[in-house]
This record gives C-alpha cells, sequence and structure tokens, in this order.
C-alpha cells in the first residue's frame, strides 16, 4: 500500500516537472513579461518623502492647577467654569482627535491654500515644479475639472481632504513617555517638512486659542458672580479660580509650544521613504512565476480531463 503510494506520488512529481519542462519557454516568457512591466510600473512611480517629528505634551500651567482642580473642582463646576486648561494632558488628547478631525483639516487647507497641491498633485515635474493632474485640475482657468458622481462636489470637500490627510498623515504616542511621533509624506521633501511644521503649529494655535477664549469669558463671568456674592468664603475661593485662569491667558501670550513641545522638530528628508521600487519588481516577479505555473498546470490537467472524457 505504502510502496503504490510512494510510486504514484513519484509519478505524480515527475509528471509535473516534464511539464513545467515542457513549457519552460512559455513560463519564461510570462516571467520575463512580468518583471518588464514591473520595472516600467516602479520606475514612473513619483518618489515620496517623509518628513517626522517628535513631540512631548506641556505641562501644567502650575503645580498648584492639581490641588487647585480638587479643592475647588465643585465649586468651579457650579460656575460654569473648566480648570483643566492651560496645555495640560487634556489638550494634548484634544490635539490628537484634532489630527482627525475634518473640520480642523478643512480649515488647515483653506488657511494656507493647500487644496490644489494637496488633491490634485500627483507626482513631480523634471524641472522640480509640481505636477498638476490635468484630469483634475485645470491650471490655465483655475478651476477643477475632476468627474465625479453625485452627490459628490466637483470641488474637493472636507471628506476628501481627510482621506488624503489619511494617506499621507501618521500619528502614533508612546504609551509610556506620552512621546508623540507624527509624519508626513509627500512629493517634494521641503513641502513635506512645510507642512508638518505647519501643522503642528496650527495645532498648538487652536488649542491656544480656545483656552484664551474660555479663560477671559471666564474670568468676566466669575467678576460678575463676585459683585453679587457677599459671602466672603466664596469670594475669596472665586478669587483663587480666577488666578488661575490668569495663569492661563497669560501663558497663551508667552508660551509659543502651547500644547506640543518639540523634542525634535519636523526634518527636512533627504532620501525617499517610498516607493520601494526593488521590492516591488521582486513581488511582482515571483507573482509572474506562479502565474505562469498555475497555468500551464492547469492547461495540462484540463486538457487531460477532457481527452479522458473523450
Amino acid at each position: 500500500m505504502n510502496e503504490q503510494l510512494i510510486e504514484t506520488q513519484e509519478i505524480s512529481l515527475k509528471e509535473l516537472w516534464q511539464v513545467i519542462f515542457k513549457n519552460k519557454l512559455l513560463i519564461s516568457v510570462v516571467i520575463l513579461i512580468f518583471a518588464i512591466s514591473s520595472v516600467v510600473f516602479a520606475v514612473r512611480l513619483p518618489n515620496l518623502y517623509r518628513s517626522e517629528a517628535t513631540l512631548i505634551a506641556s505641562g501644567d500651567s502650575s503645580s498648584g492647577m492639581s490641588s487647585l482642580a480638587g479643592g475647588l473642582g465643585g465649586l468651579a463646576s457650579l460656575a460654569g467654569v473648566s480648570l483643566g486648561g492651560a496645555g495640560g494632558k487634556d489638550n494634548a488628547l484634544l490635539a490628537m482627535e484634532l489630527l482627525k478631525s475634518r473640520s480642523f483639516l478643512s480649515a488647515f487647507v483653506d488657511k494656507y491654500d493647500l487644496l490644489v497641491p494637496l488633491i490634485a498633485v500627483d507626482g513631480v515635474n523634471e524641472d522640480g515644479t509640481l505636477h498638476i493632474n490635468e484630469k483634475l485640475y485645470d491650471l490655465n482657468e483655475k478651476k477643477w475639472i475632476r468627474s465625479v458622481v453625485a452627490p459628490k462636489p466637483v470641488i474637493p470637500s472636507a471628506e476628501d481632504i481627510y482621506g488624503r490627510f489619511k494617506k499621507i498623515l501618521s500619528v502614533g504616542k508612546d504609551s509610556k513617555t506620552g512621546v508623540l511621533s507624527i509624519s508626513l509624506e509627500f512629493y517634494k521633501p521641503e513641502i513635506a517638512q512645510k507642512w508638518l511644521t505647519l501643522l503642528i503649529d496650527e495645532l498648538n494655535l487652536t488649542l491656544k486659542e480656545k483656552d484664551m477664549h474660555e479663560a477671559t469669558k471666564s474670568i468676566k463671568y466669575l467678576n460678575q458672580i463676585i459683585e453679587t456674592t457677599t459671602n466672603s468664603a466664596m469670594k475669596q475661593a472665586f478669587y483663587q479660580i480666577i488666578e488661575e485662569q490668569m495663569k492661563t491667558l497669560l501663558l497663551t501670550k508667552i508660551r509659543d509650544e502651547y500644547v506640543f513641545e518639540s523634542i525634535d522638530p519636523a526634518n527636512f528628508p533627504e532620501n525617499k521613504s517610498a516607493p520601494k521600487r526593488a521590492l516591488i519588481c521582486i513581488v511582482v516577479t515571483i507573482a509572474g512565476f506562479v502565474f505562469a505555473l498555475m497555468f500551464v498546470l492547469i492547461r495540462h490537467f484540463v486538457f487531460l480531463a477532457h481527452k479522458e472524457e473523450a
């Protein structure tokens, strides 16, 4: 029984080898076609450059903030005042979520007029200028001409901007150290560095303006409460809250890196990050080899089946 099985396996392997050897020219041609196609495809892919930055969340405005929040947190909440500002951990988490926000990314693109290079650019010309995809944007008429299916608008929307940033922007956080790593990939290294720097600055500015507005509003409101309060103890407590809000306002004036401090600012990427042309060629060539083998073997056994039926 075992001898017959071994003999059958040997015959089958021998038959497979004979089929492969008989079709070696066809297999070689298919592999060559796949290899040449992979080289042409890989060469035509534009280079991408990744700028990276390492950041850490700024500390609280003062060492006494946590104790104040514990002692007066309930009173501040009743007054409608938040003690969690000044670029602390809450703001760091909020900043990370802003990077995933359609409204923030859309406002960022509008502010710096990045819509055309972000969506319509698909490479770099020989003279180093950005190449605009003419199927998407008419550079002469300065208008969008891309083909879309309703209700998708011709002019890229916040959804388009968000989708594009998902492809070029990466954010990672070390849970132990709290260190944040942000990278942005684009066709030109100087643009990747510039956009990443602007994005980090805009995060800090957005959170700074938010805290500034809230602190100013809180101080005004607390002063109004103090005017109508006769209890001296409550007045003293509200004055302490106002003092902390004043510290927040002070920090918004003097601290440029309000939420994130740069450990390693956005770098100028000297080497391309993608595409991996050699890897693309190897994978496609191997795929061609597998495809050729499958084709000749399936064709052989299909032919045998028809022959046996006849």
